[in-house]
């Protein structure tokens, strides 16, 4: 990870736990806070948060996480960017649940600025690391967290985090140990292609930031429809599946 971010974090010390996918791992932290100080989801952002969790009365979906946990995904699938709004977001928290899905896919130099601008809040978040699309290996939803080393929720999950980790933690290492990023960024290069490629063929806005895997646009007029199981709000969104290889 600190290479990926072209070494604008250090996470040397960070402690890694491991569990069966990002998804349960992040709804199980989602699920413990939310009973105490209570959860923050950026509005529109990634719904897989609350998978699981029983307690929504304590999550809202709300640009101030005051004394609450803030949730973001990195980059946000609600436009596939990160904006000057949602790093006031989390600065707003006292903790910080960043899900780095597809984070990998950016281009270099997007993913080091993005890296940059979340340094400021590096020390009081977990970040959850998805080996699925953003890694390329679909065929696993193996998930870790990277936790820095003072931060509280070390000690206050230490026996649930510790239990699912003696159970994954060799899985976690060998898709560590993997990873191949010269290979990983060229793959990556074709799916972007491709993926430009089908929004011009449909004469959509081909737009180069943020992950090629998630496009948003602001719809003109009425929307037919076909296309209404994919509006959030006032957004169309698209999660786009290159050919896998």
């Amino acid at each position: 990870m600190g290479a990926l971010s072209g070494d604008a974090w250090d996470l040397s010390e960070h402690r890694l736990w491991a569990g069966a996918g990002d998804t349960d791992f992040m709804t199980h932290l989602v699920e413990a806070v939310a009973a105490q100080e209570g959860v923050a989801l950026y509005p529109g952002d990634w719904w897989g948060f609350l998978v699981g969790g029983t307690r929504d009365d304590g999550v809202a979906w709300s640009t101030d996480a005051t004394g609450k946990l803030a949730c973001l995904c990195v980059p946000s699938v609600r436009n596939g960017q990160i904006t000057p709004a949602m790093l006031e977001f989390l600065d707003s928290a006292d903790a910080c649940l960043l899900n780095i899905n597809l984070y990998p896919t950016l281009p270099a130099s997007e993913r080091n600025a993005l890296a940059e601008a979340l340094a400021p809040v590096l020390h009081k978040s977990v970040i959850s690391v998805s080996f699925s699309r953003g890694f390329g290996l679909t065929a696993s939803q193996l998930g870790v967290v990277l936790v820095p080393p003072s931060h509280p929720y070390n000690t206050r999950f230490e026996r649930q985090w510790g239990w699912s980790t003696y159970f994954h933690n060799a899985l976690a290492a060998k898709a560590f140990m993997a990873i191949d990023l010269d290979r990983m960024q060229a793959v990556d290069a074709e799916r972007r292609a491709w993926c430009h490629a089908w929004l011009a063929d449909r004469g959509l806005p081909v737009v180069d930031t943020g992950s090629y895997y998630v496009k948003t646009f602001r719809v003109k007029g009425a929307v037919p429809d076909r296309l209404q199981p994919l509006m959030r709000g006032d957004l169309l969104r698209l999660c786009l599946k290159p050919p896998q290889r």
